[in-house]
């Protein structure tokens, strides 16, 4: 007569057989493979510039300031060629090389300060 299969030695089975699951998982955080490759002629490859990015906005009764690039701006300033014309609620009117440009943002990101 064979003995019933116990409890313990189904769960040391499960555990035991944990690591070869796990192998097979991606994380999704984890960077390409070749994200630091070089070009094979040893030369460093240039990143194309899409253009200024704005990140966030900052909404109050007493002031408009928007972060384009990194850089928080106010209306009327500039920097790295960027000037600030107008900041709206998901957006800003900004001049890039005195051509009108709209930068925009999904609601998710705007920020309003308490009254």
């Amino acid at each position: 007569m064979r003995a019933p299969v116990s409890l313990l030695s189904v769960s040391l089975l499960t555990v035991l057989s944990l690591p070869a699951a796990a192998s097979d998982l991606v994380d999704p955080t984890r960077p390409p493979a070749n994200w630091q490759t070089k070009p094979s002629d040893g030369s460093v490859a240039a990143t194309p510039r899409a253009g200024p990015k704005l990140t966030s906005i900052l909404v109050s009764p007493s002031r408009r300031v928007a972060v384009i690039d990194g850089v928080a701006m106010r209306e009327g300033q500039s920097t790295n060629g960027i000037t600030v014309v107008h900041i709206g609620k998901t957006w800003v009117d900004a001049r890039v090389s005195d051509s009108p440009l709209r930068l925009s943002l999904s609601d998710a990101n705007v920020t309003k300060e308490p009254r």
